[in-house]
């Protein structure tokens, strides 16, 4: 969580480097059209076109860190060829902690990634979803995967997958795990359900008053 908000401050910082930037650039792009040096125009543009999308966020949802968490495993995503849709809008009226929630979506979706990393690049998909029933949010990560699981003690299914240490093992029982009991913080549940290659997690919230 510390990462995603220094992510979310280092983008802010960007958007704030690159509006200032921006009369410099305008001053450059008038001096090349003075000296009709409209092909230099053109790759000036391209760069500036290029640094803009860098900074262009696909999902918007309403709140800064979500953007930043959302959009970030939606760069892994692409990067690993994963199909990516999300549908997801958080506003301020929803009383969940922006801490708890982006604890939620960080942990399910760093699983649906690396589940999808397991399986051919034509079946990897994950689907994000935010709906409200009643007083509840209804948060869902469905996602492909090899269909292969390992049951905890705990009834959470658990795989495994590989840090950046070699020996060093993690479980995604252990993040689930924790999505839970932020579930049940906020009297509500987590259902999981595992049929053929389609794995889906459903976290319920009730908001507070």
């Amino acid at each position: 969580m510390k990462l995603r908000l220094e992510e979310a401050e280092n983008f802010y910082g960007s958007i704030r480097k690159v509006r200032h930037e921006m009369k410099n650039h305008m001053t450059n792009i008038k001096g090349l059209a003075a000296r009709d040096q409209y092909e230099e125009i053109d790759r000036y543009i391209e760069k500036l076109d290029a640094t803009i999308e860098e900074l262009d966020y696909k999902y918007a949802t309403g709140n800064a860190v979500t953007d930043v968490l959302i959009n970030d495993k939606y760069k892994k995503a692409i990067r690993e060829e994963i199909l990516f849709d999300v549908k997801f809008d958080y506003r301020d009226s929803d009383t969940i902690s922006v801490f708890d929630m982006g604890m939620i979506l960080n942990n399910l979706l760093d699983n649906a990634i690396e589940a999808c990393r397991k399986i051919e690049k034509e079946k990897r998909y994950i689907r994000l979803s935010l709906k409200r029933k009643d007083n509840f949010l209804l948060i869902t990560v469905e996602n492909s995967f090899d269909g292969i699981l390992q049951q905890a003690e705990d009834g959470l299914p658990r795989t495994m997958k590989e840090t950046e240490l070699p020996e060093i093992l993690m479980e995604h029982g252990v993040g689930l795990r924790n999505v839970r009991e932020l579930a049940e913080r906020y009297f509500g549940a987590v259902n999981i359900e595992a049929k053929g290659n389609r794995f889906k997690v459903t976290v319920m919230l009730q908001k507070q008053q």
